[in-house]
């Protein structure tokens, strides 16, 4: 009986920490997919590796310290990813993207007022106004606080907004016009390397010169098909975990009857999620250059996110206007008479 306990004790354990590694294989086969967007139907797409390694009940070959492929075991589609993305890597673009620097205005391109008058625009801000952001889900999940819930209720604007890579059309999904900017739909993924955000006519004298704000995707990522004159897309939830890093197993933890390896061997957990901070806003004028560092500073956070999401959501505190947020708010919404959206990207053309 003894035996049989310590035997199934270790079984136990093995097992466990076999279903850890097997998790940081899936995570990665995940990542491949994301980043080459290859459908279901290309045997090089990442989905082929995801019922293979939930399959795999052995650690495979490794040799130092990499995977070795032709072996059943994890090691094998941890190998073979890896050999398809150093093919893929010329193949697809990765290693040239293309670069470009858009422009964007909420006014003209998201709410189409082109020629209104500025009570059209007040208005639509006034309709983006809410009484306390923690009443927003999105602010609670994604984003990273300026202060504590129990500082009373934080006034703001929230700006959602879907975005697109479609020809024919804008950035904020109208049908494309003078004035209109748009992506270019010939390339597979068009992803954000910084962003940075302004505001027309702020009145500096009279707010605060740092204000803030946050730039949320809230909705799905949406990646086109590589693959030449196949204009298939992929949708993609993403969740920007805190991957924690295993600790190294020794001798005593596996003895540690109570040792447990999703518990005591992580630094950390896989519910933590990644929150978005708040970045500067800048006036905007004639001389303003949103990509010249000596003007503004733009924020990396979103770095290698796709530009077409289904929800954006520009998110701007009242208080990092004045202290009293709604006096803050009245003062910008009757003041600002546009808001720009700078993106700064890069681009894959697929094969």
């Amino acid at each position: 009986m003894t035996y049989r306990i310590f035997r199934n004790d270790a079984l136990q354990k093995y097992r466990a920490t076999f279903d850890l590694a097997a998790r940081y294989v899936f995570l990665a086969a995940t990542a491949y997919d994301y980043e080459t967007s290859l459908l279901g139907t290309d045997n090089r797409s990442g989905s082929t590796f995801l019922t293979d390694i939930i399959r795999q009940r052995s650690l495979g070959q490794m040799f130092n310290g990499a995977p070795v492929a032709g072996t059943p075991g994890l090691a094998d589609p941890l190998a073979r990813l890896s050999q398809n993305f150093a093919v893929l890597k010329t193949q697809l673009g990765f290693n040239n993207p293309g670069t470009e620097q858009g422009r964007f205005s909420l006014r003209n391109e998201l709410f189409r007022l082109r020629d209104s008058s500025d009570d059209e625009w007040r208005a639509q801000l006034r309709l983006h106004r809410v009484a306390n952001l923690w009443d927003v889900p999105e602010f609670r999940r994604y984003a990273r606080s300026f202060a504590p819930e129990s500082a009373g209720p934080q006034p703001g604007l929230v700006i959602r907004f879907p975005t697109t890579v479609t020809f024919g059309l804008n950035f904020f999904t109208w049908p494309l016009g003078g004035g209109d900017s748009a992506y270019d739909s010939s390339r597979f993924a068009t992803k954000i390397s910084s962003a940075g955000v302004a505001f027309a006519d702020y009145p500096t004298a009279g707010l605060s010169q740092t204000p803030r704000v946050y730039l949320v995707p809230a909705g799905e990522d949406i990646l086109r098909s590589p693959t030449v004159n196949d204009f298939q897309t992929r949708s993609w939830r993403v969740v920007d975990e805190v991957l924690p890093v295993p600790f190294a197993i020794g001798s005593t933890a596996l003895q540690d009857p109570t040792w447990i390896p999703v518990n005591d061997s992580l630094g950390g957990s896989f519910a933590d999620i990644r929150h978005f901070s708040s970045f500067r806003a800048f006036p905007y004028t004639d001389s303003f250059d949103p990509f010249d560092p000596s003007h503004v500073a733009t924020d990396n956070r979103l770095i290698g996110r796709s530009v077409w999401n289904t929800d954006w959501m520009l998110i701007i505190p009242g208080g990092t206007f004045l202290s009293d947020g709604s006096a803050g708010l009245d003062s910008f919404i009757s003041s600002v008479s546009d808001i720009k959206l700078f993106l700064q990207t890069y681009s894959y053309p697929g094969n």
